[in-house]
């Protein structure tokens, strides 16, 4: 990712952040309700995280899609043991995500719902793991359509977050083994 990209995703965190702040603020006050430009900043900011989860979804599957069967949850850089392979950084991902979108919505959602497992994201296979994380993601995106809180901002950064983070390791073992990125 050139430094211009992270430069610009850094500044809309920063950005959503600060807006967050000032919604939490614009909904806690008596006027909120009758404020329609709050309602409009709300949805400017789920659009906005919206697309930072799918854009993130679609870099990560491509790339789990992409990284040899054989190495997908044996390869450790340099046989660290410490380090996780791709496998282990993409159920993190899909459990993470399962587990805040549950969090992100409301208890009477909850109890339509299966809590989150930490046991559900063991590996079984690459295609499995895939199938997870695009679950998850589809889960996180749900959660914040259906309940647009934005007392949930963090959340939604700590998804959109997280999972770059994840995406950002998964291209360096794609740079240490000499493979080309999708």
């Amino acid at each position: 990712m050139c430094r211009k990209m992270r430069l610009s995703r850094s500044a809309l965190v920063v950005a959503l952040a600060l807006l967050g702040g000032e919604l939490v603020q614009a909904q806690n006050s008596p006027s909120a309700t009758a404020d329609p430009q709050s309602a409009i900043a709300l949805s400017d900011v789920t659009g906005s995280v919206q697309e930072e989860i799918t854009s993130v979804e679609i870099k990560l599957v491509k790339a789990a899609e992409k990284f040899p069967e054989d190495l997908f949850n044996t390869y450790r850089p340099e046989g660290n043991k410490d380090l996780s392979t791709v496998a282990e950084l993409l159920l993190e991902v899909a459990d993470f995500n399962a587990t805040s979108a549950f969090q992100m919505s409301t208890k009477p959602q909850q109890h339509a719902m299966k809590k989150p497992d930490d046991r559900d994201y063991d590996f079984r296979s690459k295609a499995e793991t895939v199938t997870k994380v695009k679950q998850s993601f589809a889960a996180a995106r749900k959660a914040i359509q259906d309940n647009p809180d934005p007392k949930n901002l963090q959340d939604w950064l700590f998804v959109v977050s997280f999972s770059n983070e994840a995406y950002g390791r998964v291209r360096t073992y794609f740079s240490v083994k000499g493979l080309n990125l999708p």
